[in-house]
C-alpha cells in the first residue's frame, strides 16, 4: 500500500491520483511521485519537471518524516479547464456526460473552497525558508534539531541533507502548532 494518497490529494486540491503516467520527457508543472521511503515501503509525494532545468523530477513536497531515496513513478496531474455547470449544460454530450461532468465541476468548487486546512496550506508556505525565525542556516538547523530531540528525548541521527533537514523542521513545526 503507498502512503500519503489523501495528503497529496488535498494539497493538490484533486480528488484522486491521476492515472496518465509520464512520458520521462515533457514538462509539467504539477506532478504525483511515488518514492521509496528509507524504512516503511513507498508514498506519495508532489513533484515538478521542467525539461530545461532538471534532469529528473523534483520532489516538492513529502509527507513522509523519513527520507525517501528514490522515485518508482510519476503521475501528472492535468490543468483543467474552468468550467461552470452552464458551460456544461451548452456542451454536446448526452445526458449521462453531462451529469458526471456537472457532478465533477461540484466537486472541483467543494475542493477550491476555503477550508481551515487550505489556510492552514497557505501559512505554512509563508514560513521562512528555514521554518523557524531563529534559524539562518543549514548549521544552526543541526544545532536546533539536536538540542529539541535532547529537551524531547528523541533519539536518532540529525539529518544532513538540507531539503530533509527542512522536512523534520515543518514535521515540528506542525507538530508544535497541534
Amino acid at each position: 500500500m503507498i502512503k500519503f494518497e489523501k495528503e497529496v490529494c488535498d494539497y493538490l486540491r484533486i480528488p484522486s491520483i491521476p492515472k496518465k503516467e509520464w512520458n520521462k520527457r515533457d514538462s509539467f508543472k504539477k506532478g504525483v511521485a511515488v518514492v521509496k521511503l528509507a524504512v516503511s515501503g513507498t508514498g506519495y509525494a508532489v513533484c515538478t519537471f521542467d525539461e530545461d532545468f532538471d534532469k529528473e523530477p523534483r520532489i516538492i513536497k513529502s509527507f513522509a518524516s523519513e527520507p525517501f531515496y528514490g522515485i518508482e513513478n510519476v503521475f501528472v496531474v492535468p490543468n483543467y479547464m474552468n468550467t461552470s455547470e452552464k458551460d456544461i449544460s451548452e456542451m454536446d454530450l448526452d445526458d449521462e456526460s453531462k451529469k458526471k461532468a456537472e457532478q465533477l465541476v461540484q466537486e472541483a468548487q467543494e475542493l477550491t473552497a476555503t477550508s481551515e486546512e487550505n489556510k492552514e496550506i497557505e501559512e505554512m508556505q509563508q514560513l521562512p525558508e528555514w521554518i523557524f525565525p531563529e534559524i539562518t542556516n543549514a548549521e544552526e538547523a543541526r544545532a536546533w534539531l539536536q538540542s529539541w530531540n535532547s529537551k524531547n528525548k528523541v533519539r536518532g541521527k540529525i539529518p544532513t541533507n538540507e531539503e530533509t533537514i527542512k522536512m523534520r523542521l515543518l514535521n515540528i513545526y506542525s507538530q508544535m502548532k497541534k
